[in-house]
C-alpha cells in the first residue's frame, strides 16, 4: 500500500476521529489526579472490539500519548502529577503556577510533550529492532544497578542527602508489604485487612500530594486562589524561549526513549533521571524548584518520549514495558496481530499507518492543550480556595477509589496524606518515598532473581559491563551530591 493511501485512512476516515476522542479523553483523564492514562486505554479497550486493527489500535495509542500528556495540567496548577511520570514536574511548574504563569508553564508543558514525543517516534521508525535487541540483554543485575542508580539521584536532588536516604530506606520497606515477589507469601507486618495486598502507589501518591497539600491549604487564607490570575496572557513560549531549550528537548527526549526501551523501568525514572541532568547542566542550578522553565522542559519531554521508547520492545519483540503497552499488546492480539520480528515484514502498511497515527495524535494533544486546556484550565484554578479545596478534596477521594474500587485505597490516600504533611513540617522530602513506591517492588523481584540466578554471588553485579557502567555513574553522582557545595532544596 502506498503512503499516499495509508495517509488517506488514516486522515480521511472515521480513524481520525477515533484519534481524536482518544486523544481528548487521554488529556483529561491525565488532567484528573487518579485517572491515568492506563484507566482510559483499559476503558476504551473493549470498545475497539469492533473496528479495524488500525483504527482500534490508533484509539488506544491515542488515549496513551494523551494520558501521558494530560499529566502536566495538575502538576503545574495544583502541585498534583496527574500520572506518576509527571512527578517532577511539580518542581517548577507548581511554583511557576502560584508566581502567575501557569498558561505560560502549561504551553511550555505542551511543546516539551511535542518535541519529547516526535523524538521517540524517530528512534521508533528507524531504530526499533536494533534498540529491542540491546534492551533484551538487560538482565536482573543489570536492573538492579539502574535502579540503585536512580534512588541516589532522587535523593541528591533534595536538600539533605542523607535525611532522603533515610526516606528511601522506608519507602523500600513499605513496598515489601503485600505478597513475595518470588513465593507469593503474604508479608504483612501491621496484621491490617487493607495492607494485606500491599500498599498501591497512586493512592499512596494522591496522599502526599494532594491531601498533604490540602492541610497545608487549610492552614492559610480560604479567601484566596490556589493559584493566582495569570500576569500573563502568552501560552506559547518565545522563540527565544525555544531557542534556549533545544539542548534540554534533545536531551531529555533521548534519556526518555531509551529508558522506555528498558521494559518494567516506566517513564517515573526518565523523568528524574532528565530532570537531574537539567539541572546539572544549568548555568542557574539553584533556580530549580523555585520556578525554573527548564525543570518543566526535562520532565515533559522525558516523560512523552518514554512513549515511543516503551513501544520499540512491544512491536519489535512483543515485550510490553509497562502497564499501558501490556493493554495495547491485548489490543494487538485481539485484532490478529501479533507483535514481533514477523510484525515488520507481513504487516508493514500496518505498522506504518500506526506511525502516522502516533504523529496525528501528538499534533491534536499539542493544538488541544494550547487552545483550550492552558486557558480554562488555570481559570478554574483561580476560585478561592473555600470552593476549590473541597472539588479537590473530593476529586482526590473519587480517583483513589477508581483505581481498584476498593474503599482500603482511600484509607491509603488518607495514611498517606497524614504522612506527608508532617515530613513537609519536619522538612524531610516526599520524593524518595514516591519513588521507591513506585519502584520497590520491582528493585526486589530484579535483586532477588539476580541472587538467585548467580547462586548467592554478589559479583555480577558489580562486574557485567552495563551494572558496571551504572555503578560508576553512581559513585559519580555520590560525589557530586556529598562535595561540599550549596545543595539544591527542593521540598515536594
Amino acid at each position: 500500500m502506498e503512503l499516499s493511501n495509508i495517509l488517506s485512512e488514516v486522515l480521511l476516515s472515521p480513524t481520525f476521529i477515533y484519534i481524536m476522542i482518544g486523544t481528548i479523553l487521554g488529556v483529561i483523564f491525565g488532567a484528573i489526579p487518579g485517572l491515568t492514562a492506563t484507566l482510559a486505554v483499559v476503558i476504551l479497550l473493549p470498545l475497539t472490539y469492533g473496528m479495524e486493527p488500525l483504527a482500534g489500535i490508533a484509539t488506544l495509542l491515542a488515549a496513551y500519548i494523551g494520558g501521558i500528556s494530560g499529566g502536566v495540567v495538575a502538576a503545574i496548577l495544583i502541585g498534583m502529577p496527574g500520572t506518576p511520570s509527571s512527578v517532577t514536574t511539580v518542581f517548577d511548574g507548581y511554583p511557576l503556577a502560584k508566581k502567575g504563569f501557569g498558561p505560560k508553564a502549561l504551553g511550555m508543558g505542551a511543546v516539551s510533550n511535542l518535541f519529547g514525543s516526535l523524538i521517540s517516534l524517530a528512534f521508533l521508525i528507524m531504530l526499533a529492532p536494533q534498540l529491542a535487541k540491546f534492551a533484551l540483554s538487560f538482565t536482573p543485575f543489570e536492573y538492579t544497578m539502574v535502579m540503585i542508580f536512580a534512588f541516589v539521584i532522587v535523593a541528591g536532588l533534595t536538600g539533605d542527602f542523607f535525611k532522603s536516604m533515610i526516606v528511601t530506606f522506608f519507602g523500600l520497606s513499605i513496598a515489601a508489604w503485600g505478597f513475595d515477589p518470588i513465593n507469593a507469601a503474604e508479608r504483612n507486618p501491621l496484621g491490617l485487612d487493607f495492607l494485606s495486598n500491599g500498599v498501591p502507589a497512586i493512592p499512596a501518591m494522591i496522599g502526599l500530594f494532594v491531601i498533604s497539600r490540602v492541610f497545608v491549604e487549610l492552614e492559610t487564607d480560604q479567601s484566596s486562589p490556589i493559584i493566582p490570575k495569570s500576569k500573563t496572557n502568552s501560552v506559547l513560549p518565545t522563540l527565544r524561549e525555544i531557542k534556549e531549550s533545544i539542548g534540554n528537548f534533545f536531551r531529555s527526549g533521548i534519556i526518555g526513549t531509551a529508558i522506555g526501551i528498558l521494559p518494567g523501568i516506566g517513564s517515573s525514572l526518565a523523568t528524574f533521571v532528565a530532570y537531574d541532568q537539567a539541572k546539572k547542566a544549568s548555568k542557574k542550578p539553584e533556580t530549580f524548584g523555585k520556578g525554573n522553565i527548564q525543570g518543566v522542559v526535562a520532565s515533559e519531554t522525558s516523560n512523552n518520549a518514554v512513549i515511543g521508547g516503551a513501544l520499540i520492545p512491544l512491536l519489535a519483540l512483543g515485550i510490553p514495558g509497562d502497564g499501558v503497552t501490556a493493554l495495547l499488546l491485548g489490543g494487538l492480539q485481539m485484532h490478529g496481530l501479533q507483535p514481533g520480528p514477523l510484525l515488520f515484514t507481513n504487516q508493514p502498511e500496518f505498522l506504518t499507518g500506526l506511525f502516522v497515527a502516533f504523529f496525528v495524535s501528538v499534533v491534536i494533544m499539542f493544538l488541544f492543550m494550547v487552545t483550550i486546556g492552558a486557558r480554562i484550565f488555570p481559570f478554574l484554578l483561580s476560585t478561592k480556595k473555600v470552593y476549590l479545596l473541597p472539588i479537590v478534596l473530593v476529586m482526590s477521594i473519587a480517583g483513589s477509589y477508581n483505581i481498584g474500587f476498593r474503599i482500603e485505597d482511600v484509607w491509603i490516600m488518607a495514611i498517606f496524606g497524614v504522612i506527608g504533611y508532617f515530613m513537609d513540617k519536619w522538612k524531610f522530602s516526599t520524593l524518595p518515598l514516591v519513588i521507591t513506591l513506585l519502584l520497590g517492588a520491582s528493585f526486589e523481584k530484579y535483586i532477588r532473581n539476580g541472587l538467585i540466578q548467580s547462586g548467592g554471588d554478589l559479583t555480577p553485579f558489580f562486574t557485567r559491563p552495563i551494572a558496571l557502567l551504572f555503578l560508576v555513574l553512581t559513585v559519580l553522582t555520590l560525589i557530586f551530591v556529598l562535595k561540599p557545595k550549596k545543595k539544591l532544596n527542593i521540598n515536594v
